[in-house]
């Protein structure tokens, strides 16, 4: 059984923002990383039951991979505890809760 990580090796964010002209999440890391997150990658990356599938059903996108309107328009974010980022969509979807390791792996680093 292995030990779970450090708290000092989790990624921990500085700060969050949006930037609607380009469409995507902002997320500057304690480690002075800069990444930005398009909505519609941000969207598709939801790890929730019903984008991602459970119990061997498959998930939303898994069965229509377009996305429909409000379903990459960002409405909100939010912490959740000391470990994730809550995303509510402007269709209302707002069950995925982004792990900071979730968030950081599908983030690319931002220019500048």
């Amino acid at each position: 059984m292995s030990s779970p990580p450090a708290a000092g090796s989790l990624p921990s964010p500085r700060r969050f923002s949006y930037d609607d002209a380009a469409r995507a999440l902002l997320v500057e890391w304690r480690d002075g990383e800069r990444q930005s997150i398009p909505f519609s990658v941000l969207r598709r990356a939801c790890p929730c039951a019903t984008c991602r599938g459970e119990l061997g059903a498959p998930g939303r996108f898994d069965l229509d991979p377009e996305l429909r309107p409000g379903e990459d328009e960002l409405a909100d974010i939010a912490l959740i505890g000391k470990y994730g980022l809550k995303v509510v969509w402007a269709d209302g979807h707002d069950t995925g809760i982004y792990r900071f390791e979730h968030l950081r792996s599908i983030a690319a680093p931002a220019d500048g």
